[in-house]
């Protein structure tokens, strides 16, 4: 991955992006915009607390290995 500098970072930066779209949907929601802001609003929620669960699990490791993989 080259914009990140761990998976950790990656993980936080889609949380982030995912909340920032599940507020806009759910702004057009509560505006009367259709049901169709509701669902993507709730999606997207699940999506970023997701992303936020595998940043803590991520915490620690490197897109670096220590050893490469055997290609045989």
């Amino acid at each position: 991955m080259a914009f990140y500098s761990s998976p950790e970072e990656m993980y936080l930066a889609r949380a982030k992006r995912f909340k920032k779209d599940a507020d806009m949907h759910w702004a057009k929601a509560l505006n009367g915009e259709g049901d169709y802001h509701y669902g993507k609003a709730k999606k997207f929620y699940k999506e970023a607390k997701l992303n936020e669960e595998k940043a803590v699990k991520a915490w620690g490791l490197s897109f670096k290995t220590a050893k490469k993989a055997e290609r045989g």
